[in-house]
């Protein structure tokens, strides 16, 4: 892998500061940041609440529409009924995936 391609830094990266750092410092840059992504791909892996979390946040924000969005946000985060809902979030994407499942585990069987 060269040091500094031209326009292609490593995915999810600022463009190159030329000359900023020597090519072997680069090359050893573009390495850690491509580790550090492996990292935290496997960590979302082994906690796939945090998506459910982020994704319930997210669509509740643009529900509601909230002027503060800090407030909304300080108050979705803290809120004492928020380890339950995700609980429950969880639970039902189980269901839908296992319905899932059982549709196609159906269509299979019918052939």
């Amino acid at each position: 892998m060269d040091a500094k391609p031209i326009d292609d830094p490593p995915h999810s990266t600022e463009k190159y500061d030329e000359g900023a750092l020597l090519p072997e410092q680069q090359k050893k840059i573009n390495e850690l940041k491509i580790q550090k992504r492996i990292e935290n791909e496997r960590y979302l892996q082994k906690h796939p609440e945090l998506n459910i979390l982020m994704r319930d946040f997210i669509r509740q924000t643009c529900l509601q529409k909230p002027e503060d969005i800090r407030q909304f946000s300080a108050g979705y985060f803290t809120h004492p009924m928020l380890e339950k809902r995700i609980e429950n979030l969880i639970k039902e994407q189980i269901e839908t995936i296992n319905a899932e499942v059982k549709v196609i585990s159906e269509e299979i069987f019918q052939r």
